[in-house]
């Protein structure tokens, strides 16, 4: 389970106000440091105010991966990256010395613009078929209690996709995937 003081108080705060009516944004107005991001991200710290779903992710080769789904909130345990196989090499170089990756797999319902939301300053990378699927943009605000960082991937439906946490030093990562709603075509 994530130990985040101020994530425990935010979900109270929320549960105490109730539920909010369909369409409209569960964090409003956004907690003080997540304000001041330039992307509509009231989706993602309404998901990442969720209490998480506690998994372990897999560590490739004969552990394979564990399937998450989208717009679920995960609270994903993380092995030393030197016993992970990983399914592909890293968009970024890193260093190994104490750093912990994991594998999770998951499917899109339909084809489109999703964002990858994580607490924790891991690298991502969405693998499709060994392939490393570049990413579109990204954002993060320090002081955020949420979330760390946000990245936005273009991704296709009906396919089994891989979401690769490496090179960072926690060995828990809260993570979500969240279509983004009126994306640019």
């Amino acid at each position: 389970m994530l130990k985040r003081p101020a994530h425990r108080a935010l979900l109270v705060a929320l549960l105490a106000v109730g539920p909010a009516s369909a369409g409209e944004p569960v964090v409003s107005p956004p907690p003080a440091g997540c304000d001041t991001f330039s992307w509509d991200v009231a989706r993602e710290l309404a998901a990442l105010a969720a209490v998480p779903v506690a998994i372990t992710a897999g560590g490739g080769g004969p552990d394979g991966v564990v399937r998450i789904e989208t717009e679920t909130l995960y609270g994903a345990r993380l092995l030393p990256q030197r016993d992970v196989a990983l399914a592909a090499r890293p968009g970024k170089p890193m260093l190994d010395d104490d750093a912990h990756a994991g594998l999770l797999t998951f499917r899109v319902p339909a084809d489109g613009r999703y964002r990858v939301s994580i607490t924790t300053g891991h690298w991502i990378d969405v693998v499709d078929a060994g392939r490393i699927v570049p990413s579109l943009d990204f954002q993060g605000r320090r002081g955020c209690p949420l979330v760390h960082k946000i990245v936005e991937f273009e991704l296709p439906a009906g396919r089994d996709l891989v979401l690769q946490f490496a090179g960072g030093a926690a060995e828990e990562a809260g993570v979500v995937i969240t279509a983004v709603a009126n994306a640019p075509k």
